[in-house]
């Protein structure tokens, strides 16, 4: 599906989407609990079905009662976990393009109770796999990886586990998620620097609420005591998605009409892309906390450098605040963009260019000289979400239509993008 989106500033009120990344694990915890959990509220994108289907064909979940939420456009679901399959049946858990789902079952599907077959779709299966491979397979754990299809059978034992922390935190929450039903003490040693680190705290704040703890014995070894069993806590509310609420936070910094009013985001939360209020007011960015959420309003924004280690989801959107600041801005440690939906790096570059913007791509990160208006464009939106998202918000900077293909892979982490983007002023056809 391709959008034309004309040049429109966005101003108004927005609820937040759920957070994609503590859906993703509520989800789990759930269906790991022994009675029945409400989430609420949440967005079912198409990542987060992906991990709903996969709870229910694992066998973990009996399925999913899934209502309206007062909120308007979310969803409330009901799970009850601690259901089980039948030995000996082979079991197909389909991922969808979901690096997190993937990541997250692979441990749990390792029961001994049966193979189960991982389908991925897109790019996912050429994603980084590795780090799993080169734990499970020396323990006798069969492990099949062919096209888009990955088989995994046999019985994760308790023990220690040492990977890489800069490849990907997802591995590490899929042990976190798995260890602790074993009948023994586990240990995870990170032996490099471990990137991404909020998600793993986020992993163990949503972990605590069902009554499963672990704790950190150093910076770099994690300890995760064996047999407990996740207790649902009964209800369980699903924080705002900074990572969605950047784009807007974006928009309103470069567009001319604002403001922009954010609610339902948790200003303590464990979420790394939080990070992007102080990224934005260290380029000029007015950003203030008000009564009913987060306001921000159009601002001269001027060139940094930002180091994106920990929060490389922020690069898209960040790349368009580089483009309309004044001067040049760079961005470092995001080499693991290659690896993504698309090549974000690539993608960026390739798509602000195309609309006038200077930019040159590093193997780590971008420069970008800013502060010229874009000129419209065709954009290719390399069938990434957040490619897409990112170049329809940079059309408050643009003096033409900016047409981007793939606009559909919204529906990956936001359904409700174009509905939101119109109701803010946005113009998209």
């Amino acid at each position: 599906m391709i959008k034309t989106v004309s040049p429109a500033s966005l101003r108004g009120k927005l609820r937040v989407i759920p957070s994609k990344s503590a859906s993703h694990r509520a989800v789990m915890l759930a269906s790991l609990a022994a009675s029945e959990t409400s989430l609420e509220p949440i967005q079912l994108s198409r990542d987060i079905e992906a991990t709903l289907e996969c709870a229910k064909a694992l066998g973990l979940a009996s399925g999913a009662e899934i209502t309206p939420h007062e909120l308007p456009g979310f969803s409330r679901v009901r799970l009850c976990g601690g259901q089980s399959a039948a030995s000996g049946t082979q079991r197909v858990l389909d991922c969808g393009e979901s690096g997190s789902t993937l990541r997250f079952f692979i441990p749990l599907a390792l029961d001994g109770r049966g193979s189960v077959r991982f389908v991925g779709h897109g790019r996912l299966m050429q994603r980084p796999l590795e780090l799993y491979e080169r734990l499970f397979v020396p323990r006798g754990i069969r492990w099949q990886l062919s096209g888009d299809t990955l088989l995994v059978e046999g019985r994760l034992t308790a023990g220690e586990y040492a990977l890489r922390g800069d490849v990907s935190s997802q591995f590490i929450t899929g042990l976190l998620l798995a260890l602790p039903g074993l009948d023994g003490e586990s240990v995870i040693r990170v032996t490099t620097r471990l990137e991404s680190r909020a998600y793993v705290e986020l992993t163990r704040r949503i972990q605590a609420s069902f009554g499963v703890v672990s704790h950190w014995e150093d910076e770099s070894t994690l300890v995760v005591p064996g047999r407990q069993r996740a207790m649902s806590p009964g209800a369980f509310s699903v924080e705002g998605d900074w990572s969605h609420a950047a784009f807007y936070l974006v928009a309103g910094s470069i567009g001319a009409a604002g403001p922009l009013l954010l609610s339902g985001l948790d200003r303590a939360s464990t979420q790394g892309d939080r990070a992007i209020v102080p990224l934005l007011q260290s380029m000029g960015a007015l950003i203030r906390e008000e009564e009913g959420g987060l306001c921000v309003c159009p601002s001269r924004l001027h060139g940094i450098t930002a180091d994106v280690e920990q929060t490389p989801d922020l690069v898209p959107t960040l790349a368009v605040a580089m483009a309309a600041a004044q001067g040049e801005s760079r961005i470092t440690g995001a080499q693991r963009l290659r690896i993504k939906e698309s090549d974000r790096l690539a993608a960026m570059r390739a798509a602000l260019c195309a609309a006038g913007a200077e930019v040159t791509e590093l193997p780590d990160g971008l420069v970008i000289r800013g502060g010229k208006r874009l000129h419209g464009a065709t954009i290719d939106g390399c069938n990434d979400h957040r490619i897409v998202m990112a170049m329809a918000v940079a059309s408050a900077i643009a003096d033409g239509d900016l047409v981007i293909s793939d606009a559909e892979a919204v529906a990956k982490s936001a359904p409700a993008f174009w509905a939101e983007f119109a109701s803010l002023g946005g113009i998209a056809r």
